[in-house]
């Protein structure tokens, strides 16, 4: 396809959030560039692919995405005691992730958006009259120039790397780090988790059923995040859990708590780029969807205004933080309190989530597969007042 000179928006990253971005402009009847600096968008693959039913619903994704159905998970303690959580509804569902990447792309291309592949973007800057675009196209045999320029543009390429801050934008300053591999297993029927400093402070590890034959292993941590992985796998393989690895995911950064600023003259940050994920759980599909909406909306106003300056973007910056900001900072503040428990106390926690009526607590507190934060704070400070209790009775 040859690069236009000219577009009314441009998307930087054809991730969910990106591509989300660029249909709901495109379907205002904009003229959008999606730009993705892989061969093939979705690929390669970053994260584990779990999201909502409710975002599965209120986002029309299709049944034939769907590996497989959760309603229920196993949280396994530090010495591997095992609590069942058990919904009656389906509370999520394990996407194929790279074809929902790519039903999202063909989604934004099918609405008009104009999708550049094998496409990076070194620089983006405002002019006063628009976005100059500095970028280059990985041609048969060398790169060449893909240079544009557009009235705004929206970087949504996730978490890390120089474009965002080289265009102004503000930036988490804490993070984690998720990695994750395919490994052969069988009798894998149910999420579960795996709690305990084995997975570094705050860390925790999954194993969650995927393929016939297969699942999806891996863990979010602070740092030391392949040596983490490398222990995990081979205590599930002692075990007889798992088999051999199929495939090793590679290192994904996960920002906690959002960036100061998402807004500047022209530009737009939307997703992890800007600190739109869930803490406890690293998951940032959803809350980068929902965004991407109100990115939308405010973009193409602006655009049809004429006026896309910072001012007229701060709608933007309003909508998304009074929609999430409050859930993002209550789950970092779980989080951190989650770092600093000691194996006793989450293993005293697990007995404790054994007790029928706690866990009937826990499955009541706990609404939405996406909106947490706030009765999981509340459970986990009953189980510590359960815990200190215990400790302060103890010979």
């Amino acid at each position: 396809m040859q690069t236009q000179n000219r577009y009314d928006v441009a998307v930087v990253g054809a991730g969910p959030a990106g591509a989300r971005t660029a249909e709901a402009l495109a379907c205002q009847g904009l003229n959008v560039a999606l730009i993705e600096r892989d061969p093939e968008p979705g690929t390669p693959v970053h994260c584990t692919g779990i999201v909502s039913a409710e975002c599965f619903e209120r986002y029309d994704l299709p049944h034939s995405l769907v590996i497989n159905s959760i309603n229920a998970f196993k949280l396994r303690s530090p010495s591997g005691r095992e609590a069942t959580v058990r919904r009656r509804a389906t509370q999520a569902h394990v996407l194929d992730r790279v074809a929902l990447d790519q039903l999202l792309v063909n989604r934004a291309v099918s609405a008009g958006a104009h999708l550049l592949t094998s496409t990076t973007v070194n620089d983006l800057r405002w002019t006063g009259a628009g976005v100059q675009i500095d970028a280059a196209r990985d041609g048969a045999s060398s790169r060449v120039s893909a240079n544009m320029t557009a009235s705004a543009a929206v970087i949504a390429t996730g978490f890390g790397g120089k474009l965002p801050r080289r265009a102004g934008l503000g930036s988490p300053q804490d993070l984690l780090s998720g990695c994750q591999a395919v490994v052969e297993a069988d009798g894998v029927d149910e999420l579960e988790v795996f709690t305990g400093t084995a997975y570094g402070d705050g860390g925790f590890g999954w194993l969650v059923p995927w393929k016939p034959g297969f699942a999806l292993t891996g863990l979010m941590t602070r740092r030391d995040t392949m040596n983490y992985l490398s222990d995990h796998v081979e205590r599930l393989q002692r075990c007889g859990r798992i088999g051999r690895i199929h495939q090793v995911y590679r290192c994904r950064a996960i920002p906690l708590g959002t960036a100061s600023r998402t807004i500047v003259d022209g530009i737009v940050g939307v997703g992890d780029v800007v600190g739109q994920v869930k803490p406890t759980s690293g998951g940032g599909i959803y809350f980068g969807l929902l965004s991407a909406d109100i990115a939308a909306a405010v973009i193409g106003d602006a655009v049809r205004a004429g006026d896309v300056s910072a001012a007229s973007l701060m709608p933007y910056e309003r909508q998304w933080r009074a929609l999430l900001e409050s859930e993002i900072r209550q789950g970092y503040a779980l989080r951190k309190l989650v770092e600093r428990l000691p194996d006793s106390v989450i293993e005293h926690m697990h007995r404790l989530l054994n007790v029928p009526v706690l866990r009937r607590v826990l499955v009541a507190a706990a609404p939405s597969f996406d909106w947490h934060s706030g009765p999981l704070t509340r459970v986990l400070a009953r189980l510590q007042r359960q815990t200190d209790a215990a400790h302060a009775t103890a010979p």
